[in-house]
């Protein structure tokens, strides 16, 4: 099963705080950068673990690397724990938590039926094509963050998913959202240990194998763990909006930056399912390179006195050519994002 493009309108209406707070949001990823640049040297592929060498380009001042065997797209410094430590779990993980927390019960709602449910659907169906009842089956969201995966499963009537998170905020958020019990803290260091032991037929993971330190070894551990047949994911891919990024660097930098040292492509995605043992059970290829796009012309222009005024006039012409532009980039696997239901098959 695949699919092509999805809906730009919920990402806007979700993520207004990019246009609106760019300077800031722009200063704490140059700060994560200066803390990543600070880290050991980067030696071997994250996706492969072929030897990295010559640089690619140079993007916020850090180097980053295409992988010559598996096309990876590495930084050139290592997720480290110390790194890991300052995103993801110091002060109970707050500030990492900023950009995926909801003010209330009625925006966590909103962010779940909007921009999670439709992944639990793509999920759903795909199991059933597999010949599944995605409702009989049991499942595992690792980094689940906030819960939002977690909530929109249950809303579909997966009763038996559970979420696992690291984070002390988010996981306290996700239980006082969705009921106590509903994603469990673990230590961060304990995520491959984790997932040897998960008793599930599916595992999830959104958003979460390109922020892992150890990817090889979780999908190891996943590919050794028998009662795990399916490895759902959605990962962020080098595409289109990384090469925006370069050319604005004075907008906020989504895609490759901050947590993001590292970037599948198409052709890393294969290599991962060669080694580990898994095939393809449905794709569903879509992005917001478009809405990348748009967003840094209408930073430059608010930005620029002399510009501002059109800003609106760039709104009204862009904003409704936008999904169709980002399908077209989507059926070429172009696109930003991925997602993936893999089967385990050896």
């Amino acid at each position: 099963m695949i699919r092509y493009g999805k809906s730009a309108e919920a990402l806007l209406a979700h993520k207004q705080d990019f246009f609106r707070d760019n300077d800031n949001l722009l200063r704490e990823g140059r700060r994560i950068g200066d803390i990543y640049r600070a880290q050991p040297a980067r030696t071997a592929c994250k996706c492969c673990a072929t030897p990295l060498a010559g640089a690619s380009f140079v993007k916020q001042g850090i180097t980053y690397i295409v992988c010559g065997r598996c096309g990876h797209l590495n930084g050139a410094h290592e997720d480290s724990a110390e790194f890991c430590t300052a995103l993801y779990t110091e002060a109970g993980g707050a500030a990492y938590a900023k950009t995926y927390s909801a003010d209330d019960r009625d925006a966590y709602r909103r962010r779940v039926q909007d921009i999670y449910v439709p992944k639990a659907e793509f999920l759903r169906d795909a199991l059933a094509e597999a010949g599944h009842d995605a409702a009989a089956l049991r499942y595992a969201d690792l980094g689940a963050g906030s819960g939002y995966f977690v909530a929109a499963m249950r809303e579909l009537g997966f009763s038996k998913a559970v979420g696992y998170e690291a984070s002390e905020v988010q996981s306290g958020l996700a239980n006082a959202m969705i009921g106590e019990g509903a994603v469990r803290r673990h230590e961060l260091d304990d995520v491959v240990s984790l997932a040897s032991a998960l008793d599930a037929d599916v595992v999830s993971m959104i958003g979460v194998l390109e922020h892992v330190r150890e990817p090889r070894e979780l999908l190891a551990a996943l590919q050794a763990n028998t009662k795990v047949g399916y490895l759902y994911l959605s990962v962020p891919l080098f595409s289109a909006c990384v090469f925006f990024e370069m050319v604005f660097p004075d907008v906020f930098q989504r895609q490759l930056s901050a947590a993001h040292t590292h970037l599948y492509t198409e052709s890393s995605l294969d290599w991962a399912c060669r080694e580990f043992g898994m095939t393809r059970a449905a794709e569903w290829w879509f992005g917001t390179d478009m809405v990348d796009l748009f967003r840094a012309l209408s930073v430059g222009l608010e930005k620029n006195s002399e510009l501002n005024g059109m800003s609106d006039h760039w709104a009204r012409i862009f904003a409704p050519a936008i999904d169709g532009l980002q399908l077209a980039l989507d059926r070429k696997k172009l696109s930003s994002e991925v997602h993936m239901l893999l089967r385990f098959v050896s």
